[in-house]
């Protein structure tokens, strides 16, 4: 298989971190770069640095120019929509950071337009593509009923100080999707609906700031015979993992809930001498494995994957929708 070739759109810490660990990525090739023209001097020296062959600074201009298979979409949460709209419309599939949209219906029009184009779209969240998120599906059944789950992602934010400091950032700005419930947690989300399904319904706890963005907060999530809670915060650091637990035993992950860096099960009901099992331990970069599978996805065009990773997406963002009140 020919590697997916990618044109990057943004120049954002987690493009940093993508290109950062490409060379670990030989599914991927990336020919392209597009961002804002203020950023242009910062675009052309990763060009540079990882022998990218194009910079751009207009997207029709880059769309024009083609010589890619997709676009990978890093920009700030509040442009996703917008950037993913273009890219679309100019035929090409496209690999949407998280958070996906602003709202659900903002993310069912992007999915018609990419019907419409015949084209791919995917979102890039890693939980999904892990081989511990495997392991955690397969252990899942042997618990017994679920009676109870718990997952926090909780890290404080190096643009924090900036905050408190009245230094503007899209990441602690409601009007551009900051906030914890948007970033952190939306991890934490997609891994719990991912195994437990869609609750039957929802309520968001946050602390806010005095311009209404929460710095951190809790989502309860009403499964009928037990409560999931998701904590998150980009004010503090926490105690990062999952614990799901039932009769038979719990699963536990220890570690931000993007990466599932140590997970296992303990099986057996008895205190103290339940079994433990550890999942095999992730031999690549957290991203690699997401992006393995989009190329896949794409070069054979596995509509039933897609479809797959597209209920996923829509589960979550149906549920964001609830917690921000938005129905």
């Amino acid at each position: 298989m020919q590697p997916l070739r990618l044109a990057v759109l943004s120049t954002s810490r987690i493009v940093d971190e993508f290109l950062q660990h490409l060379p670990e990525m030989p599914e991927l090739s990336v020919t392209a770069l597009c961002c804002r023209p203020q950023s242009g001097a910062k675009a052309r020296a990763w060009a540079q640095q990882y022998g990218i062959p194009a910079v751009y600074t207009d997207e029709a201009a880059c769309y024009a120019a083609g010589g890619f298979d997709a676009v990978y979409i890093g920009t700030a949460n509040h442009l996703h929509y917008a950037a993913a709209s273009r890219a679309l419309a100019a035929g090409y599939h496209v690999i949407l950071e998280k958070p996906f949209t602003g709202t659900a219906a903002e993310a069912r029009e992007l999915y018609a337009l990419a019907d419409a184009k015949n084209v791919m779209l995917l979102e890039a969240i890693t939980t999904y593509y892990l081989p511990q998120y495997a392991f955690l599906q397969a252990e899942l059944p042997k618990l017994g009923p679920v009676r109870g789950a718990m997952a926090s992602f909780c890290a404080r934010s190096r643009r924090y100080d900036d905050f408190l400091n009245g230094i503007w950032n899209t990441t602690f700005d409601p009007a551009c999707q900051g906030g914890a419930l948007n970033d952190m947690n939306v991890y934490n989300l997609h891994l719990l609906t991912g195994l437990l399904g869609a609750p039957q319904r929802a309520e968001y706890r946050a602390s806010r700031a005095e311009n209404g963005v929460d710095t951190a907060g809790l989502a309860l999530l009403d499964y009928g015979g037990f409560t999931a809670a998701a904590l998150a915060a980009k004010d503090s650091e926490g105690v990062n993992g999952l614990v799901l637990q039932g009769p038979g035993g719990s699963l536990h992950v220890e570690g931000g809930t993007n990466a599932l860096p140590t997970v296992y099960s303990v099986l057996g009901g008895v205190r103290g001498s339940g079994t433990r099992t550890n999942a095999p331990a992730a031999t690549r970069f957290r991203m690699a494995y997401e992006f393995a599978e989009f190329a896949r996805i794409i070069a054979s065009h596995d509509t039933a994957a897609e479809a797959a990773a597209r209920a996923r997406t829509l589960a979550v963002m149906d549920l964001l929708d609830v917690l921000h009140g938005r129905v």
